[in-house]
């Protein structure tokens, strides 16, 4: 079964490909099918508007279904910056930046470094007939530890693991990642599990 999936980011798609462990199932990125060069507006207030409103962007041009997902950083100490807003309130668009532009935000404070991390996935055959599903996971804001993964991986750890998702196996990776577990419970909705 081939998924096609509202993404060109190639760590995305391999992280999830790797976290379902499942070989009948393969998730291509919509570039397979088309070079559209526009890029969905992105304009919802909610997670799951923003991943619908992806879906249908790309569903409307592949005339094909799409797995879209949308998800965020949650800081405690920080509501308003984030969430939502995540990918609009960097400057930069090289992960490493963005990690330091969150650390930045803690510097000389002693407020919570509590993060919670949001992944909404939308799976979409037509314009009224969808999937969905949600995860979260909870961590907190250290400075970058670890080589694996991507993104924010090295900065946000798991306190009972005593890791940032960054030290972890690729399979503890994606028994914590919220994008790899709501891939989990809409692929065995997709499959009619």
């Amino acid at each position: 079964m081939e998924i096609i999936v509202a993404t060109n980011n190639q760590g995305k798609l391999l992280e999830m490909q790797q976290g379902i462990y499942d070989s009948n199932i393969s998730l291509v990125s919509y570039q397979k099918y088309s070079q559209i060069a526009e890029k969905p507006q992105e304009a919802g207030q909610t997670y799951f508007e923003n991943a619908y409103l992806k879906a249908k962007f790309y569903q409307a041009k592949l005339k094909q279904p799409v797995l879209a997902d949308d998800g965020g950083l949650e800081l405690v100490a920080f509501p308003e910056i984030l969430g939502l807003k995540t990918q609009r309130f960097f400057k930069s668009s090289d992960p490493l930046d963005q990690n330091q532009e969150i650390l930045a935000l803690f510097q000389n404070t002693k407020t919570s470094k509590k993060v919670t991390l949001k992944a909404t996935l939308v799976y979409l055959m037509d314009e009224s007939n969808y999937l969905t599903s949600e995860a979260s996971l909870v961590g907190e804001i250290v400075p970058p530890k670890g080589t694996m993964g991507y993104g924010f991986d090295s900065i946000i750890k798991i306190p009972a693991l005593n890791k940032t998702l960054a030290e972890m196996t690729d399979f503890e990776r994606a028994h914590y990642s919220p994008r790899i577990q709501a891939l989990k419970k809409i692929l065995l909705k997709i499959k009619g599990d």
